[in-house]
């Protein structure tokens, strides 16, 4: 009986000391471009309220600045393991909306209506986690997994009267804002390539626009229509392509 506690003890340690020897902790620096895409609509009340309003389209948002991750890769082995890390992204979406110019001073008053394009975005401080297989020493595998990132700088700006950017701005840029939620979980998967460049796929799990954000003018009878005011808002999901690029930075370290 103990020569096979014995035996099934060696058994493991030897099992244990195989996979430490082959596994392998490093750093890796990373940037990102990013496109992406809303899914918005308006509610059923603000729509019955203002019948001619209506979002024109979600538009695909490209973004370089500013994006940098810093990870630290486990490989339990050269075909599986994970890494985690930190990550700071400029996410956001972008809207061509007709919206009303004013409150009505009067019910059943005449409604005049404009072109917005809108633009927002939230700076976001990210964690994930992610899992990974493939062949690591060819720099080739699958990776997958969730991130919780933290919003912490708000810009919104918006053009009147046009469909692109052209004529007026206004704009306006606030820390921690409420017009999302702060903490915005997400899942993730993508491919490694040869050569330092993956391309990733992010979906957001919630809203990007916090709908009960609402400003008081709007409520406000001959107020102009305050764009902020995200009531409006039925739903606001963002999810995005990546094209990244990294590199270990151990050395560095």
């Amino acid at each position: 009986m103990k020569s096979k506690f014995y035996l099934i003890l060696l058994f493991l340690s030897s099992t244990v000391t195989s996979v430490y020897s082959q596994s392998r902790v490093y750093p890796v620096t990373s940037g990102e471009i990013i496109f992406s895409q809303s899914n918005s609509s308006f509610t059923d009340e603000f729509r019955n309220k203002y019948p001619d309003a209506s979002i024109q389209g979600d538009n695909v948002r490209f973004t370089v600045f500013f994006h940098f991750g810093q990870y630290f890769h486990y490989d339990f082995n050269n075909t599986t393991g994970l890494y985690s890390g930190l990550a700071i992204r400029n996410v956001g979406m972008i809207t061509d909306e007709i919206l009303p110019v004013s409150v009505p001073a009067v019910q059943g008053a005449e409604i005049m209506y404009d072109n917005y394009k809108i633009v927002r975005r939230q700076y976001m401080l990210g964690l994930p986690l992610a899992f990974k297989f493939g062949s690591f020493d060819k720099h080739f595998y699958a990776f997958g997994g969730a991130e919780y990132e933290m919003a912490f700088h708000l810009k919104e700006k918006f053009w009147t009267g046009t469909e692109d950017r052209s004529g007026a701005k206004t704009k306006d840029t606030q820390w921690f804002s409420n017009q999302t939620p702060t903490f915005l979980p997400s899942v993730f998967a993508g491919v490694q390539f040869p050569g330092g460049i993956n391309v990733k796929f992010k979906y957001y799990l919630t809203d990007f626009l916090d709908n009960s954000y609402k400003v008081a003018s709007n409520s406000t009878p001959g107020a102009a229509f305050d764009v902020s005011d995200l009531t409006r808002y039925k739903e606001s999901q963002i999810f995005y392509v990546s094209l990244c690029w990294q590199f270990e930075t151990g050395e560095w370290f």
